[in-house]
């Protein structure tokens, strides 16, 4: 099969450059040029782009982190989509025998006959104090699937953008956390289950999700030729070294 060669003028939602499917821990550098042209067009003068759309395979659930870099950052704007085919969340509509009332009349009625039923709706940050998460459902990795990003300019001129880009895949050994902040990992096979590690007393549960700096560099080196320098952007996102 062909690689499709389209620059990104040409591209859209609907045809992003695949930056690849990932399995492991990996960085991207994005730069490029965003803004209109003044080149001669069929029919007059035109040409350049607002947008450049990228999209990202996750093969194992992860994280998608992104940082602005580049010299004006703040007229950079970058957007994230879910373009996993997820099922539609069913609702019932009301039939005649579900919710009946009477009228000043005395007369028996069905107010919501043909409405469909109301349902929750499932939004980020619904804060619980119960959880270790506080009710924010970004803190879980990102499931299997592909995710569509678009970088735009909010600026009617020819802007250079720089985009860092962490694919940060969950750690795969499972844990148990328990009540009192505890945590105890453990490997679950196919003839017995043993214990891995067992935390300190000390332990709160406030080093969960760190992002290490020597393992972004690490999987930077292995992507990168050596005379490629790791990116200043990334190191303010990461938590310890």
């Amino acid at each position: 099969m062909s690689r499709n060669q389209l620059n990104q003028r040409q591209r859209t939602a609907n045809d992003p450059l695949p930056l690849g499917s990932f399995s492991q821990t990996s960085l991207r550098y994005l730069t490029g040029t965003l803004g209109p042209l003044s080149q001669v067009i069929s029919g007059g003068y035109g040409g350049g782009t607002y947008n450049h759309w990228f999209k990202v395979t996750l093969s194992t659930p992860g994280w998608i982190i992104i940082a602005k870099g580049g010299p004006r950052p703040k007229y950079i704007q970058v957007s994230a989509y879910d373009l996993n085919r997820n099922p539609i969340e069913s609702r019932g509509v009301f039939d005649a025998n579900s919710v009946e009332t009477v009228n000043s009349e005395g007369d028996i009625i069905h107010p919501y006959v043909g409405h469909v039923m109301s349902a929750g709706s499932d939004l980020y940050n619904v804060f619980n104090p119960a959880r270790l998460d506080r009710g924010d459902d970004m803190y879980f990795p990102l499931g299997v699937g592909e995710y569509l990003l678009c970088i735009s300019s909010t600026r009617n001129e020819r802007l250079d953008y720089a985009v860092g880009i962490v694919i940060e895949v969950a750690d795969p050994t499972p844990f148990l956390l328990l009540e009192d902040f505890s945590r105890i990992l453990f490997e679950d096979i196919i003839d017995e289950s043993a214990v891995l590690l067992d935390t300190t007393e000390s332990y709160t549960g406030a080093e969960e999700h760190e992002h290490s700096l020597s393992e972004w560099q690490t999987a930077w080196n292995r992507e990168h030729p050596i005379d490629s320098p790791f990116p200043e952007v990334f190191v303010p996102l990461t938590t310890r070294p």
